[in-house]
């Protein structure tokens, strides 16, 4: 088979066959991008084990791609983090060790009644928890105690359980729904209380300048009124401070505004400022017209963080007619929240400040206000880079219990960077370059579903084997009782015990079952991030509990 020497090549098509599949819905239900992928490719690599070829794409490219997923979203719900964590933190630690220690019981209470050959008991455990440190820390248990003719078994039990769970859990994401919950509209309204009655984007965050419309406009007027003859543009901004000329039309030629330019009979003034202000523009100037080119004006919106004395200590009012002069504030911001504003609200040091206006004025924040900090379609490699590389030093350090040495990961170690990095720039909006919300998302899908792919085509004659062995039955067994049954008394618990928000309640229980898969496909079922808020607490502490107990298994047996 030439796709079978071709890895790359079918790696490819795999994820362009899921997402194609993943669009495909039956009376409104799918399996979405990522259960669609891996089922194409569990179905091809079976095929080519059973027609004796292998396929075998190296490991290092998995880790590369879910490296990436699990750094994106974490840029993306820091600040969402933080609010989820103050309010439900004892839950999402209750479902964190409550999910482990349920399967590990149910574990037990199997191993009691089936006969289960040596190796199959921690890859099962750890397979249909998807609990990718378990396999290893059961595998040098077994070499520790001269045991390695039994890791094929784990190796086997794990594989085929590890990619049955994945599928089916993936596909039980979207059952609260199908039940008559609505996951979406409890999603939406998590993020109204986090947000608070104040909802622009923050600062730093992917999707800061992706406002919708602002009660602002330009539109021109002919000066036939004396009131205005004769004054500088610097006296006039003082007595109008909230209503700006962008341009200024005279015999035919186009003139910027300048603090000393007076105002002369028959001048045609591009006007910017609150539409309500300049719905009485005419009143005080003259008719309103239609002139192309003073329409030509391109505006921009950009962020300012305040630092220079000029800003620091003064009131808005007072910029207004000064050096914020023709700016449209959209929102501000203090400690990474956006406060309530007025003319009298004073600036602080290290404020954030959302304008709207042409780019000449903006430009001259910079050396009055202080830093601005513009949208962007590049993305800074070397944030990207760092983040990932420091994520994985930190999944790597190790800390000993007894013989047993634990690690929380690369994965983890990847999502607490860059949900600190998300955090951080939500309060120095420049801090890490720019990292626009398109570039996050693309490394979020992709990363995830080449993860899955290659999970997926490199399984085939590990099920092949556990099939060929015998041991299908105990592992298919075990797999749907150890990995289903405690998510499904957490899901419970959670919505009629606790009362959990419903989008918040997925992500517990992905968390609690390790199931990365899981909670991208809340994400697609939630069509929000809110499933990723409460992951990474009940992840680390589930995978945590999980590899102690993988170990402690293999060596009793």
């Amino acid at each position: 088979m030439w796709l079978g020497h071709q890895p790359i090549v079918l790696l490819f098509l795999v994820v362009a066959g899921g997402y194609a599949l993943g669009r495909v819905k039956i009376k409104g239900i799918g399996l979405g991008a990522t259960a669609s992928t891996l089922v194409i490719a569990l179905a091809i690599s079976l095929v080519d084990a059973i027609l004796g070829v292998k396929i075998e794409i190296p490991e290092i490219t998995s880790t590369i791609f879910f490296d990436l997923f699990m750094f994106a979203v974490g840029m993306k719900v820091g600040p969402q983090f933080l609010s989820g964590l103050k309010r439900d933190a004892a839950k999402f630690i209750f479902f964190g060790l409550f999910i482990p220690a349920a399967s590990i019981g149910l574990m037990q209470a199997m191993h009691a009644l089936m006969h289960l050959e040596p190796g199959l008991l921690p890859g099962i455990l750890a397979g249909s928890n998807t609990a990718t440190p378990g396999l290893g820390a059961a595998q040098s248990a077994y070499v520790a105690e001269g045991k390695s003719d039994v890791i094929g078994n784990l190796s086997t039990a794990f594989a085929f359980s590890y990619c049955l769970s994945m599928v089916l859990f993936v596909i039980m994401m979207k059952l609260p729904d199908m039940l008559g919950r609505d996951t979406p509209r409890a999603a939406r309204e998590l993020e109204e209380k986090i947000r608070g009655p104040l909802s622009s984007p923050l600062p730093g965050t992917g999707d800061e300048f992706l406002g919708g419309p602002l009660p602002v406009g330009l539109r021109s007027f002919r000066l036939e009124r004396t009131e205005a003859v004769g004054h500088p543009l610097a006296e006039l901004r003082q007595t109008y401070p909230f209503v700006a000329i962008e341009r200024v039309l005279r015999a035919g030629k186009l003139l910027m505004p300048a603090d000393d330019m007076t105002l002369e009979p028959n001048d045609t003034l591009a006007l910017y400022g609150p539409i309500a202000r300049l719905l009485n523009a005419s009143k005080a100037i003259g008719p309103e017209v239609d002139v192309p080119e003073l329409r030509d004006i391109q505006r921009e919106t950009a962020d300012v963080v305040a630092h220079k004395p000029s800003a620091v200590g003064h009131k808005l009012g007072e910029l207004a007619a000064g050096v914020g002069h023709g700016l449209y504030l959209n929102a501000m911001f203090r400690g990474g929240a956006q406060i309530p504003v007025g003319p009298d609200s004073t600036v602080e040091h290290g404020d954030v400040l959302r304008v709207t206006g042409s780019r000449w004025r903006i430009n001259g924040l910079e050396p009055t206000i202080g830093r601005v900090v513009r949208p962007s379609i590049s993305t800074d490699l070397v944030t990207l880079a760092l983040g990932l590389a420091l994520g994985a030093a930190i999944g790597a350090i190790t800390i000993p219990i007894g013989a047993l040495k634990m690690a929380i990961g690369g994965a983890v170690g990847l999502l607490l960077v860059g949900i600190v990095l998300s955090i951080l720039r939500t309060r120095y909006p420049a801090l890490g370059g720019p990292f626009p919300e398109e570039a996050r998302q693309l490394l979020e899908d992709l990363g995830l579903n080449v993860f899955i792919a290659v999970l997926g085509l490199n399984a085939g004659h590990g099920v092949e084997n556990a099939i060929r062995a015998g041991a299908l039955g105990p592992i298919l067994i075990g797999t749907l009782i150890v990995g289903f049954v405690p998510g499904i008394i957490a899901w419970f618990i959670g919505a009629f015990a606790f009362k959990m928000n419903d989008a918040l309640l997925l992500g517990a229980v992905a968390g609690g079952r390790c199931n990365s898969a899981g909670m991208r496909a809340a994400q697609e079922t939630t069509h929000s991030t809110v499933p990723a808020i409460s992951y990474p607490v009940t992840f680390a502490l589930s995978n945590v509990v999980l590899t102690i107990m993988s170990y402690v298994f293999a060596m009793i047996e």
